[in-house]
């Protein structure tokens, strides 16, 4: 992809976890039963899930698959990973098959709820993670 998805040049952010390990990436894509999007798997071999002080949390390997499984994602939002929240009851997803990344309110995860923030989660870092 050649485009840099390091968190470090992201404004306000609290805290930053290390990089994903080998071992801990291999886990979560057999957890999930199907290929992690590129751009994800890229970010997390720079940051394994992050804070920042607006309230955008993007989640650690092990906090994806608990969120995953809690707000049944897999369910209401087939195809789709929250990737995060913004510590307000809504959802940051990227799709499978696509580069796009979406804000969508916990409550209803229906695809025509979605609310797209960025055409690409790369897009999406480089601008601060702005909801």
């Amino acid at each position: 992809m050649g485009v840099e998805m390091s968190v470090s040049n992201i404004k306000g952010v609290i805290v930053v976890n290390e990089a994903v390990s080998g071992i801990q990436l291999a886990e979560l894509q057999r957890k999930f039963h199907m290929k992690l999007p590129e751009s994800y798997v890229q970010m997390l071999r720079s940051a394994n899930g992050f804070s920042l002080q607006s309230g955008v949390v993007v989640y650690s390997s092990d906090e994806l698959v608990e969120r995953n499984e809690t707000l049944e994602v897999s369910t209401y939002a087939p195809g789709c990973l929250a990737i995060g929240d913004d510590s307000g009851g809504r959802s940051i997803l990227i799709s499978f098959t696509s580069e796009c990344v979406y804000l969508v309110g916990q409550g209803s995860m229906d695809s025509d709820d979605f609310e797209m923030i960025s055409n690409s989660l790369a897009c999406w870092l480089s601008k601060g993670c702005v909801l």
